[in-house]
């Protein structure tokens, strides 16, 4: 392929390469911890199964009660969470009991391991991340990749509860986006029709991190002259 040309496939797959591993720094056996939108950029390049074949033991959603103790007594905030994040918000939390005891039964069997985490820089999942981190450490370590540029004060954030030193390692990715083809790329946005200001920011957001990906600094950028934006 032209070195000219856009790939998100392979700017993603570099990405991943170096998720599972924990760039080089996160060898061994280890838990992949996803949000909604982040699961769904993995699975556009990667099938689960190539995953696991990465040393990695467990693939795991964070914002979902089901797979984490520590949300037990919030999952009727799982919704508003999920929305965020670009996943399913009818997700089915029923059978909490059983699905909650298999959770930590899991817990106790991954205690000693390592967690890449793998999640969109927002507020929704800095907030799971300082749950976590500050209530109960379920890893010995962690390892934490976000898709896109993370604000200074969401960072500061998260340094400050970290009580146990859990996190070896925190990193920006330009992931925001997800490949479906070499040549197509989408945000995955839905009702666009009516811009608000957070729609209009997740489209800014989304086309840097395709931009920053590819290595590309447009020398314009066209749009409708009639448009209010």
């Amino acid at each position: 392929m032209n070195s000219d040309q856009l790939d998100g496939i392979s700017a993603i797959r570099t990405y991943v390469d170096r998720l599972v591993t924990g760039d080089g720094r996160c060898n061994g056996m280890k838990v992949l911890l996803l949000d909604g939108a982040t699961t769904q950029i993995l699975s556009c390049v990667s099938t689960q199964s190539e995953i696991l074949s990465r040393e990695v033991y467990l693939v795991s959603r964070l914002d979902d009660p089901r797979c984490n103790p520590n949300l037990k007594d919030h999952s009727n905030n799982n919704n508003s969470i999920n929305n965020e994040n670009g996943g399913d918000s009818n997700n089915n939390n029923g059978g909490g009991g059983g699905i909650h005891s298999l959770a930590l039964q899991e817990e106790a069997h991954v205690g000693h391991m390592k967690a890449v985490v793998f999640l969109r820089p927002t507020d929704n999942n800095i907030g799971l991340l300082v749950r976590e981190l500050s209530l109960r450490p379920r890893f010995s370590e962690y390892h934490i990749y976000f898709s896109g540029i993370l604000p200074p004060n969401l960072f500061q954030l998260l340094c400050e509860n970290d009580p146990q030193d859990r996190v070896k390692q925190v990193q920006e990715f330009y992931a925001d986006f997800l490949p479906i083809n070499p040549d197509l790329v989408s945000l995955n946005c839905r009702n666009t029709l009516q811009m608000t200001s957070a729609l209009y920011k997740r489209n800014i957001l989304g086309l840097q991190s395709m931009l920053l990906a590819n290595k590309r600094q447009p020398g314009t950028i066209r749009y409708q002259k009639s448009s209010r934006l």
